[in-house]
């Protein structure tokens, strides 16, 4: 597969971001770590969590899309522009529509990776262009580490 994303940089994330947090019957939940900076006040790093349900292969859908930023990294997450001028309501409010299940439930794994988005390489998750990017990173991480592993998984 043509990936969007450097095979040498796949290789390392699926090592070191990617882990396998439950596997059942009919999905296998993964979870990608970034470490993400923020868009203003000199770039504060966080951490956020990229979350996928996967249906096993050959359809691979994706049944799940999440992502969670972890509540000891709000505070320095709360200095993205999205985030920095509005009031702590509007901030949990924002954290809380992340964790909404993304747009693309349903497709297939393949086809998400394959599917031109705009894309912007900010570390931030300020508007759509940034998520998109980080959800390309996460689901070819996901798609790479079942195509190279024995059990598919």
């Amino acid at each position: 597969m043509d990936y969007p994303v450097a095979e040498r940089a796949l290789i390392k994330w699926t090592k070191e971001r990617l882990k396998v947090i439950e596997v059942s019957e009919k999905f296998c939940h993964y979870r990608f770590e970034m470490d993400g900076s923020t868009c203003s006040n000199g770039g504060v790093e966080f951490k956020a969590f990229l979350h996928a349900n996967i249906s096993p292969p050959p359809q691979s859908l994706i049944e799940k899309a999440w992502i969670e930023i972890p509540e000891e990294e709000q505070a320095s997450a709360t200095h993205m522009c999205c985030c920095f001028k509005s009031g702590p309501k509007e901030r949990q409010t924002y954290f809380e529509s992340l964790k909404k299940d993304a747009s693309f439930t349903g497709e297939s794994l393949e086809n998400e990776i394959l599917k031109e988005l705009p894309l912007n390489h900010a570390g931030c998750l300020c508007y759509q262009p940034m998520i998109n990017q980080k959800w390309k990173m996460a689901l070819s991480t996901i798609h790479y580490a079942r195509s190279t592993s024995p059990s598919g998984i």
